[in-house]
This record gives structure tokens, C-alpha cells and sequence, in this order.
């Protein structure tokens, strides 16, 4: 297997008594009594036919909440890879923390801007049932929840950054807006430039990208009302972007603005 350091998997199935009885826990920001992680199906399969990890080599696991777990593999078997934590570190978030409010295109096109924001380190996904909005795929949002999260984890263990943002079910613009508590900017081609002065007042920071037919005017005049938050309109490219390339390039500048 290439260097433990250059790849992760992923594993939430937390086990914190390996001598008697099997306490198991779903994982969420680091398990102080954790004694061994079992990998799932899918990351035991791709651990074992593919990378060819052998019992006794060293693997990180992240458990999407930031916290990598170093380890040492302990045993294989037909659906399953244990390991035995030797130590484990916290993450930082990336500064500022990243909601993007995203206005839903297709379900291909959706699953992109997943796996784009999770490489990105965007902290929580919004998806905002627009009015402009297409067919709604999403009705049957609850049986793609786990589609979802593959694609995401898939995309947080290439970047190395151990955390897989946390994705809200569809709601109106409406709904979203007023859950948010820090500045919102919004996407739009006649908005203003965006100056890295004033991406670095804020530790946190929503964005929002309509849907490919665009926020609506009932939409626009619920934005220019809002007055809880700072809401801006910033341009971010001369040309017309596709919503998933809109939502990458939004988020990149103002992570980029804090790298400087």
C-alpha cells in the first residue's frame, strides 16, 4: 500500500471495549475511549483489492468530523477491516467557515457541487428549492441521503481534509435566509467585486448560487429586504457560470482571500 499519510479512510463504526462486551458508536468528533474503528463494507473492499493492506501495516481513518484516528490494521475479514487506534488528532476547520446556500439543478449536476464543496472544505450545504428550479428530483431526497454522503466522503478523503460537510434536506430560499446568522453573499453578474478586506471580517461566511434558471424576482426582492444579516451581491467571473462551477469558484475566492 502507497504511504499511510497520502491516503485516508473513512470510518464512522467506533468500537471503545475490544475485550468484553462490543460497545458501538456511530463517530462524532473523537471518541476519547475508542479502542478499534471497523471499516465498512466499501472502504474494507477497496482497503484489501485494491491499496492490498496487509494486518499489522498503519492507516488513518477519518471519522468526517474531523478527527484522524492513526492506526494499525488488526484484522481482515470477507465485509469488514478492524483497526486498532494508536493515537488520533483533531483538525482545524478551515477559516472562514463556508454554508453554501445552493439553488438546485440537476441531480448530476447537484452531485458535482457536492463533491466540489467537500474537496473545498465548505463546512454545511443548504440546498434552496427555488422558484426558478427544475423538475424536483429531490422528493425523494430521503432514499439519496446516503448517495449523497458516498459522494462527499469519497471527495474528503482525496483532499486529506477530515471533514464531510453537514447537507440539509431541500427547503425554500425563504427558510434558509432566515437561519442564517453570519453575512450572506450572493452570486450575481451585476453584483460587485469581491475584496479580500472584506472576506477577512468574517469567520463565517453564506454563500448563495441560484439554480441554472436563476433566482426570481419574488427572490431578489426577499434579499434586498432582509436586513437581520449583511446581504451582498458579488460578481465572480466577466462571464454566465453554470451553477456548479459558479458555487466552486464563489467558495474558492473566499477561501483563497484567508491563504494569502
Amino acid at each position: 500500500m502507497r504511504d499511510g499519510e497520502h491516503y485516508l479512510f473513512y470510518g464512522n463504526a467506533i468500537i471503545r471495549d475490544v475485550s468484553g462486551v462490543n460497545d458501538i458508536n456511530t463517530a462524532g468528533g473523537g471518541d476519547t475511549e475508542a479502542a478499534e474503528i471497523i471499516l465498512d463494507g466499501s472502504e474494507s473492499n477497496h482497503a484489501v483489492s485494491v491499496l492490498r493492506i496487509k494486518v499489522g501495516q498503519p492507516i488513518q481513518v477519518a471519522d468526517g468530523y474531523g478527527v484522524i484516528y492513526n492506526c494499525q490494521c488488526s484484522d481482515i475479514r470477507k465485509q469488514s477491516v478492524s483497526c486498532k487506534i494508536i493515537d488520533k488528532r483533531q483538525i482545524s476547520r478551515i477559516i472562514p467557515e463556508i454554508t453554501l446556500l445552493i439553488g438546485l439543478p440537476d441531480k448530476e449536476r447537484f452531485e458535482t457541487i457536492l463533491e466540489h464543496a467537500a474537496a473545498l472544505g465548505v463546512s454545511r450545504i443548504i440546498p434552496i428549492a427555488a422558484d426558478h428550479c427544475r423538475k424536483p428530483w429531490w422528493e425523494g431526497w430521503d432514499g439519496l441521503r446516503r448517495r449523497f454522503l458516498s459522494k462527499m466522503v469519497v471527495s474528503m478523503k482525496q483532499s486529506l481534509y477530515p471533514y464531510v460537510p453537514l447537507l440539509d434536506a431541500p427547503m425554500p430560499l425563504r427558510e434558509a435566509v432566515a437561519g442564517c446568522l453570519e453575512a450572506l453573499m450572493v452570486a450575481d453578474r451585476d453584483g460587485k467585486c469581491l475584496s479580500d478586506a472584506e472576506i477577512l471580517r468574517h469567520k463565517r461566511i453564506n454563500c448563495l448560487v441560484g439554480p441554472p434558471g436563476g433566482i426570481s424576482g419574488d427572490e431578489k426582492e426577499l434579499l434586498e429586504s432582509y436586513t437581520a444579516i449583511p446581504v451582498t451581491t458579488v460578481k465572480i467571473a466577466s462571464t454566465r457560470l453554470r451553477s456548479e462551477l459558479a458555487a466552486t469558484v464563489l467558495c474558492s475566492r473566499i477561501i483563497a482571500a484567508h491563504l494569502r
